[in-house]
C-alpha cells in the first residue's frame, strides 16, 4: 500500500471519530497582516497532466473516459480561478530578455519576480509590459522572493538582497552552505526572517547589519509572520513570544499539514481547535501551498481529471484550466508556496499564492 493509500485509509478511519462543531472559541488568532510579510518554504513541485516526471509530483491524465470521483470527492467542478480570484492571475512572456525562458517565483503588486536564468533576477512590471534585470548574480540561485521593496535569494551560501529598483547586491547573512537548510524565508516588519534545521529563527534588517536569533525558537520553521512552528501541535508567535496551544481534537490521527489557522488530511480541513470542519471538493495532494492553500485534483466542466487550488480559510476553489498545445501536449503545472504557474506558447500564467484568500 502507497503512502497515499496509508493517509487516505487513516483519514476515514479517523473521520469516524471526529466530533462536530461545538462552537467554542478558537485559541490560535488570526496571523496578523498589518506588516507585508513574504514567505516561502524553498520547494515547489510541477504537476504534468500527462507525464509524471523526476522529483515530487502528481500524475492527472485528462483521460475522458474516466468517470468522475464519486464518495467523499463528489463535487460541482469549482469556476475558473482567473473568475475567482480575478487578481491572482497574471500573464507575462514566457521569454525574458535574450530569449531566455522566465520563470517566475513570487508576485508583490503589479510586479513578477523570477529568473531568466540561475545567474539573473528579473522583474516584470504587469502596468508597463516590460521586463527589468535586478541583478547578475554568476552563481546558483534559489529561494528568490519579493516584499517591502526588495528581492532576497540564496546564493553561495548566503542570503541576498536588491532593491526593486535595482542596484547592487547587499550581502545580509552568511548561511549554511547548502539551501536544503533553509526551512522557511519571508521579509516582515523591514526584516529578513528565516528558519534553518536545528537552529533558531533568525533576523537580519533588509538594509544590512547585525543578525539576531529569537530566543526559545531552536527547531521552529517560519510559517506567516508572526507564526512558526515545531511539528504539527507548536506554534511560538515571534513578535511576542506567546505559545497558544490548540489540542489535537478527538480521532484526529493523521493529517498533511497545518498552518497558522487550518489543518487538513486527505478528506477535510478544520480549524486547529477542531471545529469548522469541511470536507474538500476534490482529492488533495498532500501539501499545504504558502501554509493556506490545498491543490485538488478535480474534474473540469467535462468530466476530465484536472487541477484547481482551494484556500481553507474562504473554502473558496479555482479551477485551473489547462488546454493541449499546437502538437497535443498539456502543459505542466508547476506549485510553488509563493508563485504557482504553466507555460502555454508564448505566455505563462502565473498565480499569486498570497492572494488566494
Amino acid at each position: 500500500m502507497s503512502d497515499i493509500e496509508d493517509l487516505l485509509k487513516d483519514a476515514f478511519a479517523a473521520k469516524a471519530a471526529t466530533v462536530a462543531d461545538d462552537g467554542l472559541t478558537h485559541p490560535v488568532p488570526p496571523p496578523h497582516r498589518s506588516f507585508s510579510l513574504r514567505w516561502l518554504a524553498p520547494v515547489a513541485v510541477a504537476v504534468s497532466l500527462v507525464v509524471v516526471a523526476s522529483g515530487i509530483m502528481l500524475a492527472v491524465r485528462g483521460l475522458a473516459d474516466r468517470p468522475a470521483p464519486a464518495g467523499p470527492y463528489a463535487a460541482p467542478p469549482a469556476a475558473p480561478i482567473e473568475r475567482v480570484w480575478p487578481q491572482a492571475v497574471h500573464q507575462v512572456p514566457a521569454d525574458g530578455p535574450g530569449g531566455l525562458a522566465f520563470t517566475p517565483t513570487d508576485v508583490v503588486g503589479d510586479l513578477v519576480v523570477g529568473k531568466g536564468e540561475q545567474e539573473t533576477i528579473l522583474l516584470y512590471d504587469l502596468t508597463r509590459r516590460a521586463f527589468s534585470v535586478l541583478a547578475t548574480v554568476n552563481a546558483y540561485t534559489t529561494n528568490l522572493i519579493a516584499g517591502q521593496g526588495h528581492a532576497v535569494w540564496w546564493s553561495g551560501g548566503a542570503l541576498w538582497s536588491v532593491p526593486l529598483t535595482g542596484g547592487e547586491p547587499l550581502k545580509l547573512a552568511a548561511l549554511e552552505p547548502s539551501p536544503s537548510s533553509l526551512t522557511g524565508l519571508g521579509i516582515a516588519n523591514g526584516m529578513v526572517v528565516w528558519s534553518t534545521v536545528d537552529s533558531p529563527v533568525r533576523q537580519v534588517p533588509l538594509s544590512g547589519g547585525g543578525v539576531s536569533e529569537v530566543p526559545d525558537s531552536t527547531g521552529y520553521v517560519l510559517m506567516e509572520w508572526p507564526w512558526a512552528s515545531r511539528g504539527r501541535d507548536e506554534l511560538l508567535n515571534l513578535r511576542d513570544g506567546s505559545r497558544p496551544t490548540a489540542s489535537v481534537p478527538p480521532g484526529r490521527t493523521v493529517w498533511f499539514g497545518c498552518g497558522p489557522e487550518w489543518c487538513a488530511d486527505l478528506l477535510e480541513a478544520w480549524r486547529r481547535d477542531g471545529t469548522a470542519a469541511r470536507p474538500f471538493p476534490g482529492r488533495p495532494s498532500a501539501r499545504l501551498w504558502g501554509w493556506h492553500v490545498v491543490h485538488l485534483i478535480q474534474p473540469d466542466p467535462n468530466g476530465e481529471r484536472g487541477s484547481a487550488l482551494y484556500d481553507l480559510a474562504s473554502g473558496k476553489a479555482g479551477h485551473i484550466m489547462l488546454y493541449p498545445g499546437p502538437s497535443g501536449g498539456v502543459p505542466s503545472l508547476v506549485l510553488g508556496d509563493r508563485a504557482t504557474y504553466y507555460r502555454q506558447g508564448d505566455t505563462v500564467t502565473v498565480i499569486d499564492m498570497d492572494a488566494l484568500r
